[in-house]
């Protein structure tokens, strides 16, 4: 054997070796999601700091609400918002469910409302620094390329030799390729690591009468989930010398393919969560963004004050990205604001990955169809050979 052939073995085998170790790790992960409810959650922001700093993976266990106790940290989950992971101060109730209050360890107040819960995912332990590592992994181009690696590696290591017992070691190490490949796509959809919800962002844009405080998840906003709405709250605020009628509008520009829609109600005070404890209002019901053009949704005298709840939300298999931006006008002054810091709304959810389960299967068939037809063809060629040499005896 030569140099060369010695060589791309040795480099062979330790890629399907450590395939085979991945494999191994995603199975436990998918058997700890189905069995024990253990799934991971990534912190994004430092609320938890310094016990969970930002950048952390912690594995989270769901237990019934019964087990919950004063100084666990759990994930709650809140409909139409991403789920909240603090530590518990208060717990009360009895039977199935529990009110609980909570505070984040960085926070100098605890959250705004108790939460009545039924179970939570409770934090067993977290490792540091891990979240960039997850959230890169689970980028379909990622996972795409890992796939197409996969299904050469398969290709190669069942390709036809005359060495039939290195080719039937081979083959037992592939076998934790694929089950990497499968595995790595089943902890995706079964176990998939949930972002913990950041502190809002607050941003103010002042004219010479109007002022404008934009209150929003600027990470939310630029990582929206399908199906998952997203809060972007304005408030709106006039010291006019005259009386007067102040205008407001909203703006988009963007991908239209991402088929971004909102629901935009008003409040008289300041929103607590979805909450209004003033007058509440629905502006304009939930309907698809109209792009390239700004849309009138209501006017206000110059002595209200005016809270504006948006509720963003995009559909499966939407894609692209969208700029929104609320417009306030007077008489003589005109002010504009977006959410957060880049007032983009881009999917960049994990719909994709389901596909790329199925792709990742694909493509590890047609490398084992591949290496299957060249044997075949191998084999028919050696025959053919042999009754070449017999008749020629």
């Amino acid at each position: 054997m030569s140099a060369r052939a010695r060589a791309t073995r040795v480099v062979g085998s330790t890629l399907l070796n450590i395939a085979a170790l991945g494999g191994l790790v995603c199975i436990v992960l998918v058997i700890l999601a189905l069995v024990f409810h253990i799934t991971l959650i990534m912190f994004k922001t430092g609320s938890m700091t310094p016990t969970i700093p930002a950048g952390s993976i912690a594995f989270v266990q769901q237990i019934p609400a019964s087990e919950i106790r004063i100084g666990d940290i759990v994930t709650v989950d809140r409909p139409g918002e991403l789920p909240v992971t603090h530590r518990v101060t208060s717990v009360t109730g009895e039977g199935d469910t529990r009110t609980i209050t909570m505070k984040g360890d960085a926070n100098t107040v605890e959250d705004p409302r108790p939460y009545t819960v039924s179970d939570v995912r409770r934090v067993l332990f977290a490792a540091p620094g891990l979240a960039n590592v997850v959230v890169w992994f689970s980028n379909p181009l990622v996972l795409g390329i890992i796939t197409v690696l996969a299904s050469l590696l398969v290709t190669w290591a069942f390709w036809p030799r005359d060495e039939r017992d290195e080719r039937a070691a081979r083959a037992a190490k592939v076998g934790g390729a694929v089950l990497a490949a499968v595995a790595m796509g089943s902890v995706i959809a079964t176990a998939p690591a949930v972002p913990a919800a950041a502190a809002p962002e607050v941003q103010v844009a002042s004219g010479k009468h109007l002022r404008l405080t934009s209150i929003g998840d600027a990470d939310q906003m630029r990582n929206m989930l399908p199906g998952v709405p997203v809060l972007w709250q304005v408030g709106v605020e006039v010291d006019a010398p005259e009386p007067g009628l102040v205008t407001l509008s909203l703006q988009a520009e963007g991908s239209q393919g991402l088929g971004l829609t909102t629901e935009i109600r008003s409040c008289d005070v300041r929103w607590v969560g979805t909450t209004c404890d003033g007058v509440e209002a629905l502006v304009r019901p939930r309907e698809e963004v109209a792009l390239g053009e700004a849309r009138t949704l209501t006017t206000m005298r110059d002595t209200e004050q005016r809270w504006l709840l948006v509720s963003a939300m995009v559909p499966e298999g939407g894609a692209g990205e969208v700029a929104l931006a609320l417009r306030a006008e007077g008489r003589s002054d005109s002010v504009i604001i977006g959410p957060g810091s880049s007032a983009m709304l881009a999917n960049t959810g994990s719909t994709p990955h389901s596909a790329v389960s199925w792709l990742a299967v694909a493509a590890l068939v047609a490398g084992l169809g591949a290496a299957g037809v060249a044997r075949l063809v191998k084999q028919r060629s050696s025959v053919h050979a042999n009754r070449s040499t017999g008749a020629q005896t």
